[in-house]
């Protein structure tokens, strides 16, 4: 088992972990409460033990219910868990294991995976978690243009960001507040910041496609009509995620395409 393996996996098992933090972190913003504190079952609120907490583990051991009042436990847990896993396994090979770049974008992707829960949730993005974003988007966009003295392309960086601001701003106030929700100008800005210029423009493109493709899919499928608001967070959030790891990708085949 070469080194690279080893380290990937390394940060897929770090990302199980910090997964199982996210869940607490997003279950108890919704509820008002601070992340701080015991874990404890959320039925009859006893006090988790350390062998209850083992990412993904304790829920195959446990069959996906309470070892003390054997409810069934919710499936966010092992899903949030493996998917943060599977994104710092991928950010450490985007990264090439470099530390220094890894840890303000595991950081901000960590906010994110929030996002993306507390909006599908319930259509709430929470102040401190992009600022969390923003921060470490901030700090990796530093620390990712700097060292090469790229100052016209870090204008850019900001100033991309600045137009998906205004951007989603234009539509929120067009659609009467109806079509994107308060919250999400500033993820919009801070989703732009992580992925860079001209990756934002992947990143807007893939974000609203996913988003008419999932909303054309719940109409006909009798689950959502045209007047109901879908939350556009996670579909943005999703973007991002496929813009850090395929953006190049998809921008060479689509300026390919094209010509240029």
């Amino acid at each position: 088992m070469n080194y690279e393996l080893l380290v990937t996996i390394f940060y897929f098992i770090i990302g199980t972990a910090v997964g199982s933090f996210l869940n607490v972190w997003s279950r108890r913003l919704l509820k008002g409460q601070p992340p701080t504190g015991r874990s404890h079952c959320e039925s009859c609120d006893h006090v988790l033990a350390a062998a209850d907490l083992i990412p993904l583990v304790s829920f195959l051991l446990l069959r996906g219910r309470c070892r003390y009042c054997h409810k069934p436990l919710s499936w966010q847990y092992p899903l949030v868990e493996f998917a943060t896993g599977l994104v710092f396994a991928a950010i450490s090979l985007v990264t090439n294991y470099e530390l220094r770049i890894a840890v303000p974008l595991l950081i901000a992707s960590s906010a994110l995976i929030v996002i993306f829960i507390t909006d599908f949730k319930k259509q709430v993005i929470f102040d401190q978690t992009t600022w969390v974003a923003f921060s470490g988007a901030l700090l990796y966009r530093l620390l990712f243009r700097l060292p090469n003295s790229d100052f016209g392309l870090l204008a850019a960086d900001f100033l991309g960001s600045f137009a998906a601001f205004l951007f989603f701003v234009f539509i929120r106030l067009a659609t009467k507040k109806r079509g994107l929700g308060e919250g999400d100008p500033p993820l919009g800005f801070v989703a732009a910041l992580l992925v860079g210029f001209p990756s934002v423009l992947v990143e807007l493109f893939l974000a609203f496609v996913i988003g008419g493709l999932t909303g054309v899919a719940l109409v006909l499928s009798g689950k959502r009509e045209l007047k109901d608001r879908i939350a556009f967070g996670p579909f943005l959030v999703t973007a991002t995620f496929l813009t850090i790891f395929f953006g190049n990708r998809l921008l060479d085949w689509y300026l390919g395409f094209l010509g240029l």
